[in-house]
C-alpha cells in the first residue's frame, strides 16, 4: 500500500552539485534551475496535480512563478520504498490541458494565461 510521495533529486537534471551528488546533466535532459533547494522542490511535488488521480503513480504537474513569469515542472515516479511514491522532477515545456485548467480553477494561473498557455503548452 502507497502511503505518502517523496521527492528524489535526479542527478542527470542538474547541472550543479546537490544532495544527489555531483551534477550529472545531460544534454537530452532539461535541466533544473540552478539555486532551487531541496524543501522547494519537495514543496512544488507536494502542490502538484496528478495527470490520472486514480493512479498513485501518475506522472504528477505544477507550476512556479519566478521572476521571469511562470515555470512548470513534471514529476515521475522513481520507485516505492516502505509504501512511499519517489518521484524525481524536472521543467516541462507540455502541461495537459486538463492540469492547466485545473491550475486555472484553483486560481494558480489566470484566466489570461490560461488561454495563452492551453495554446503553447496544451
Amino acid at each position: 500500500m502507497i502511503r505518502w510521495m517523496r521527492y528524489f533529486a535526479n542527478p542527470a537534471h542538474k547541472v550543479e552539485t546537490t544532495e544527489a551528488g555531483p551534477p550529472a546533466w545531460r544534454p537530452d535532459k532539461t535541466p533544473c534551475p540552478e539555486g532551487m533547494t531541496l524543501d522547494e522542490r519537495a514543496e512544488l511535488l507536494r502542490d502538484s496535480i496528478a495527470e490520472h488521480p486514480e493512479s498513485p503513480t501518475s506522472r504528477r504537474f505544477a507550476v512556479r512563478r519566478n521572476g521571469s513569469g511562470l515555470a512548470f515542472f513534471a514529476a515521475q515516479m522513481t520507485r516505492i520504498v516502505d509504501g512511499e511514491t519517489e518521484y524525481h522532477g524536472y521543467p516541462t515545456d507540455y502541461v495537459p490541458g486538463k492540469i492547466l485548467r485545473h491550475f486555472r480553477d484553483n486560481g494558480t494561473i489566470t484566466q489570461p494565461e490560461y488561454k495563452k498557455l492551453v495554446k503553447r503548452l496544451g
